[in-house]
C-alpha cells in the first residue's frame, strides 16, 4: 500500500469532512457516548466548516491519498497562539497541529510520521519556533507517537465533545534552539 501526499484546497471540502468525521470517529467512538459524539461531529466536520478552514491563509492541510484517491490520512495546522502564552514560556511564532489523523488501515506503516514531517516543514517555512498540539488525555497511543516525534507534555486545556468536559494534553515541540 502506499500513498501519495499532496496539499488540500477548497474543492476537497466534502471528501475531508467525510474522511474527518469517520477518522475521528473510529478514533473516540467507543470510549464517548453517541450523543456526544454526533454533536460534536455534526459541527466540527460539515462540509461548510472544512471549506472555510481549507480557505483560511493561516491553515494548511495536507491529504495523504491512497491509491483509489482516497484520503488515507491527514494533518491540518495553522499559525496560533495557545490561549495561556505562559505555556510554551517564549514560543514567538507558535504552530498548532489542529489534527492528524490516519485511517486506521494505515496505523503502523510510516504515514503518521510522513503526516509530521508535513507539519513540521510548514511550521518551519511559516518561521515556527514551536509546534504545539492537544491530545486527549486518554489516548495513550496518539501520546506515544507525539513523545516519539518529540513532544512533551507543556500543560493541559479543556476539549468539548457534545455535552463532555474533556481534559487534552498540551504537548510542544520546539523548532529552533535559540531561547
Amino acid at each position: 500500500m502506499q500513498w501519495r501526499m499532496r496539499l488540500a484546497t477548497p474543492a476537497d471540502a466534502s471528501p475531508l469532512a467525510s474522511a474527518g468525521s469517520a477518522f475521528f470517529r473510529d478514533t473516540f467512538g467507543d470510549a464517548n457516548t453517541a450523543e456526544d459524539m454526533e454533536t460534536y461531529l455534526a459541527d466540527a466536520f460539515t462540509e461548510a466548516r472544512q471549506r472555510a478552514e481549507l480557505s483560511a491563509p493561516e491553515t494548511r492541510v495536507w491529504l495523504a491519498v491512497d491509491e483509489t484517491g482516497e484520503i488515507a490520512g491527514y494533518v491540518h495546522v495553522r499559525q496560533k497562539a495557545l490561549r495561556e502564552n505562559g505555556m510554551l514560556g517564549v514560543a514567538r511564532r507558535p504552530v498548532e497541529i489542529v489534527r492528524l489523523y490516519a485511517d486506521r488501515r494505515w496505523h503502523g506503516l510510516g504515514l503518521g510520521a510522513a503526516l509530521m514531517e508535513q507539519a513540521v516543514a510548514a511550521a518551519r517555512a511559516w518561521g515556527g519556533d514551536v509546534l504545539w498540539l492537544g491530545v486527549w488525555e486518554r489516548n495513550a497511543r496518539a501520546i506515544a507517537f507525539y513523545e516519539k516525534q518529540g513532544f512533551e507534555t507543556v500543560g493541559n486545556q479543556e476539549f468539548m465533545l457534545g455535552k463532555d468536559r474533556q481534559r487534552d494534553l498540551v504537548m510542544a515541540r520546539r523548532l529552533t534552539s535559540d531561547r
